[in-house]
């Protein structure tokens, strides 16, 4: 009795030395043979059966096909592990509940680049190991300890031309500029893009927003208060456009082409001065499919086949430099790091938001309610 219990004892220890990546999967094995569970179907059998997938946490959607379409079928044809996904959506405190609790069920999660400044130093996050994944695959200052950015969104703006005719609005200025351009607009009502463009607007340089002058960025923005909506969703956002309730709209530039579509180009995109926002695939501790396995999965995903699948499908831009001149035609004006707009457009510091946003987020909803 007391050589199963011991037997029992092992294995568990092996399966959590598995799962959090401190075991490789042939010696987990070797160790469920040796104290007689092969199959790993008893104690370990959690963490045999994580061990043989990747989970992936996102929104769901077609995020979903998108990113199973792109980086889980080749990594499946490589390693022969699938990708599964969990769409109840990555928040900061959803991960910190996961890991505090010690029940990690997601082994990556599609969320922005700021969210390792929150939660890595915390203790919530496993580093990126860059002897596997690569510095060199993704844009200057966005390969931090904990997080690594894959691809790259942005907020524009679109504006109807129906109402401004001959003399357009170009830059964030004309945006906020209710004078020359008169109308209702809709800004991103969690601050993100809000707070940058409101700067941009009142003079400050593109590659000088950061740290974020909050009081000048709230008092412009509360300059346009009286003919400001907010939104809180992309399909929020979209509807308000095409519903006709704004003549200039804030929006994800991934959605700019629908929109255009959609109205039958009575709306158009502005890409200049546009703010590109860095999604990044960050790691909870302890996850379930182990560190080994998970960062040979975000190596795949930094490939630009991969990327430039992502592009296609969900309009999200590549953040792996050798993959911007392959960017298609039709994509250019609509990519971040295209040729046409990579010189335009402003950077997000994911450093500032993961160690300002909750407090800029508060002052920003004070601001505007």
């Amino acid at each position: 009795m007391q050589d199963k219990q011991f037997m029992r004892e092992t294995l568990t220890d092996g399966a959590k030395a598995f799962q959090a990546g401190k075991m490789n999967r042939r010696t987990f094995l070797t160790l469920c043979a040796m104290t007689g569970f092969a199959t790993a179907n008893v104690l370990a059998g959690k963490a045999e059966a994580a061990a043989n997938e990747i989970v992936m946490w996102n929104w769901g959607g077609q995020s979903e096909e998108c990113h199973g379409g792109a980086i889980g079928k080749p990594f499946e044809a490589a390693t022969g592990m699938p990708l599964r996904f969990d769409t109840s959506g990555p928040l900061q405190g959803k991960i910190r509940e996961m890991v505090d609790s010690g029940n990690v069920t997601a082994d990556v999660c599609d969320a922005d680049l700021f969210d390792s400044i929150a939660l890595g130093p915390t203790g919530h996050l496993e580093a990126i190991d860059y002897d596997v994944v690569s510095k060199d695959k993704t844009l200057p200052h966005y390969a931090l300890k904990y997080g690594v950015s894959i691809i790259l969104y942005g907020y524009a703006f679109v504006y109807d031309t129906e109402a401004y005719g001959d003399n357009p609005p170009n830059s964030w200025a004309d945006f906020f500029d209710t004078a020359k351009f008169p109308g209702k607009r809709s800004l991103y009502k969690w601050a993100n893009g809000s707070l940058e463009a409101a700067l941009m607007a009142d003079g400050v340089a593109k590659d000088a927003l950061y740290p974020l002058d909050m009081d000048r960025a709230l008092t412009k923005l509360k300059s346009i208060k009286d003919d400001s909506l907010y939104w809180g969703s992309g399909s929020e956002a979209h509807s308000m456009v095409i519903n006709g309730e704004v003549s200039m709209g804030m929006v994800w530039q991934n959605r700019g082409k629908n929109i255009e579509d959609d109205s039958d180009g009575q709306y158009k995109l502005v890409m200049n001065e546009a703010l590109a926002m860095p999604g990044a695939y960050i790691v909870p501790k302890g996850n379930p499919a182990g560190r080994e396995a998970i960062m040979k999965f975000i190596a795949t995903a930094q490939e630009p086949a991969a990327q430039l699948k992502l592009l296609d499908c969900l309009g999200m831009t590549p953040s792996n430099p050798a993959a911007f001149a392959q960017i298609p035609e039709n994509q250019q004006a609509y990519a971040i790091t295209s040729a046409m707009n990579i010189d335009k457009v402003a950077f997000n510091d994911p450093v500032w938001w993961g160690e300002n946003g909750g407090d800029a987020v508060n002052a920003f909803l004070d601001a505007i309610s």
